[in-house]
């Protein structure tokens, strides 16, 4: 970075306050241990020297440690075309929707209603489009087909629907490999999935210190096979960790260091990105807020500690608690994204969730991707020398003069003012003259445009023949299971 810059940074804790943090992990570890609830990850962690009892294992600073050494501390993904896409270090910022909601809003009716499969064809889509949102997420659970394979269906509807990198979620072991088979038809073969992953799970613990069946047989699976795992924790303050802050990521970071040492023991140098959220019980309602500012400062903190092992960081930002697209939502999202630009967060989901997660709106993502150029403008900051001083020219123009048409003004104005594609700056008499639409009917229209004449690029025919089969073995064998 040019030091010619002065760039906003938000720092929270230094380097002993970091190492206090990891040591009081390290600590719950030790101590209190955590549940497998898998008998391949309790013979791999046995084999390694950890204490095992029963379903019960304490596992040690130093084999931690170790395995944080294994960890790659550069994540680079790909879209399905194998170009980079996202480089996952130090500060670099990609935003990109969320997952499984039971809710959409109906951009062309304005309904809120369960999600079909066409909807997350359709979020894939604007998600193409979009310059500032990296990667997609399915943003619904699909009520249009069947639940034991609904998982394999987003994947299909995400894949074709955009080239973006995808980030998924998988019901079942089963449900894993059949997506990992339709990835594997989409680049051609293993070896090229390997080397240029364009597909990550999202696979959480179960807070607080458990780590399910299901969950250790999908990290041992992508450690074996090379997927990029997320395995963040979502401790619930109060609820499911400790109401404070501290405690709650001292949990959390925990959960994910005990999913780390699995997938490092099954396959040295297996991707794991590291991610948590610290989520606090709003004792008046007992709801869970997605949008506190207790969220947005775990985020932060959590940045901090993921750097301080030089891992990449999986956060949220972009989402509200409202039931609607309103003020409070586009203030929420707004605070939320800026706070996650300036503090350096990687990977960064749920741009377009809205009441708390369950439900997804196609305009709050379109409201994000403009929220995020906002804020990316803002971490750019500005430059500092004798040419952006200026002195030369204020000289020439004198007391007052205009600056409009001086060559200085040419020359930088594009990169010094940022321009929005969504929101107004025009007076009141030609923002009326103009229709006088206000921002979530802006928002709206560009949706509905984008959803009728986008269409992504292509996969070929027997790569859709392909992914077709895949998801109809899917059903044959749950069809067998009834």
């Amino acid at each position: 970075m040019n030091r010619s810059f002065i760039i906003p940074k938000l720092k929270l804790a230094s380097p002993k306050q970091l190492e206090i943090l990891h040591q009081a992990s390290i600590r719950i570890l030790e101590k209190t241990g955590v549940d497998y609830l898998n008998d391949d990850a309790l013979q791999l962690l046995r084999n390694a020297g950890a204490h095992v009892n029963g379903r019960r294992v304490k596992i040690s600073q130093a084999l931690v440690e170790r395995c944080l050494e294994l960890t790659p501390k550069r994540v680079i993904l790909y879209n399905r075309k194998g170009q980079i896409a996202m480089r996952l270090e130090n500060d670099t910022d990609y935003f990109g929707t969320g997952s499984d909601t039971p809710y959409v809003i109906d951009p062309f009716n304005g309904m809120r209603r369960q999600p079909l499969k066409k909807d997350i064809e359709l979020m894939s889509r604007l998600v193409d489009i979009l310059p500032n949102i990296s990667f997609t997420m399915s943003m619904g659970i699909a009520s249009d087909v069947d639940e034991r394979t609904s998982d394999v269906h987003h994947f299909q509807a995400m894949v074709i629907n955009t080239t973006k990198p995808i980030i998924f979620t998988a019901w079942f072991l089963d449900s894993l490999r059949d997506i990992y088979d339709m990835c594997t038809a989409v680049v051609g073969n293993e070896r090229t999935l390997a080397t240029k992953p364009f597909a990550v799970l999202y696979a959480m613990p179960t807070a607080p210190l458990q780590h399910t069946d299901e969950v250790c047989k999908q990290i041992i699976f992508c450690a074996q096979k090379g997927i990029p795992l997320i395995y963040p924790s979502g401790p619930l303050l109060a609820a499911t960790s400790p109401v404070t802050i501290a405690g709650s990521l001292a949990q959390l970071n925990a959960e994910f260091l005990s999913g780390l040492v699995l997938a490092q023991l099954k396959h040295p140098g297996a991707i794991v990105i590291h991610g948590g959220a610290t989520c606090p019980l709003d004792f008046r309602t007992m709801t869970m807020s997605i949008a506190a500012p207790e969220v947005v400062l775990g985020y932060a903190a959590l940045k901090e500690i993921a750097s301080h092992y030089h891992l990449p960081i999986f956060t949220l930002a972009g989402a509200s608690d409202s039931k609607i697209l309103d003020q409070q939502a586009a203030s929420e999202a707004a605070f939320s994204i800026t706070i996650a630009c300036v503090s350096g967060q990687n990977l960064i989901h749920d741009v377009g969730y809205i009441e708390g997660g369950l439900t997804s709106s196609f305009e709050m993502v379109l409201l994000g991707n403009e929220l995020i150029a906002m804020a990316r403008r803002l971490k750019k900051g500005f430059q500092l020398n004798e040419e952006t001083l200026g002195l030369d020219v204020i000289d020439r123009v004198g007391p007052g003069g205009s600056f409009v048409d001086a060559e200085h003004t040419l020359k930088h104005f594009k990169e010094e003012i940022w321009y929005p594609s969504m929101m107004d700056r025009r007076n009141f008499r030609a923002w009326s003259d103009y229709g006088g639409k206000d921002l979530f009917e802006i928002l709206n229209e560009r949706v509905r445009h984008i959803l009728k004449t986008h269409q992504p690029d292509p996969l070929h025919e027997d790569v859709i023949q392909c992914l077709q089969h895949i998801i109809e073995r899917s059903e044959i064998r749950h069809q067998k299971l009834r």
